[in-house]
């Protein structure tokens, strides 16, 4: 009984006491991942990795961009359980046309390793009839 009490309360306390307290959808592994049909394709490589975070970050290097840049988050497959979804997104680019990108990379475990079956990318327009929204066409 004390747990529940203390998980309940963890919150609140968090908030009374100044801290920001926030539960994230990506604390769960059960998080929807947007379907593949709001990314545009973009190449697959035929590489393999120990984590699918590590083929994440492969194509963020590729695109030029620093992980550190990037939030991750890693979610079950909807339809295939061998397979994870990476969710690489970095918003808050400089540049006048695009102002974010997200990848939705579908992984697959091979012989104890993880590679990359499914890539596509959006991004964020900074300026056009889809400024500030997910899109899979190019930014004006």
């Amino acid at each position: 009984m004390m747990k529940k009490y203390l998980l309940a309360t963890l919150p609140v306390a968090g908030l009374l006491v100044g801290g920001a307290t926030v539960l994230h959808a990506e604390d769960t592994k059960s998080a929807e991942a947007p379907p593949v049909s709001a990314f545009s394709p973009i190449q697959r490589y035929a590489i393999s990795y120990d984590d699918p975070r590590d083929i994440a970050e492969f194509y963020l290097r590729d695109f030029g961009i620093k992980a550190r840049d990037a939030e991750f988050e890693e979610i079950d497959h909807p339809s295939d359980v061998s397979m994870r979804i990476v969710m690489v997104t970095v918003d808050g680019i400089r540049d006048d046309s695009v102002r974010g990108i997200q990848l939705r990379l579908g992984v697959r475990a091979n012989a104890g390793s993880w590679e990359a079956v499914e890539a596509g990318m959006r991004r964020k327009c900074a300026r056009g009839d889809d400024a500030g929204k997910w899109t899979k066409a190019v930014c004006p």
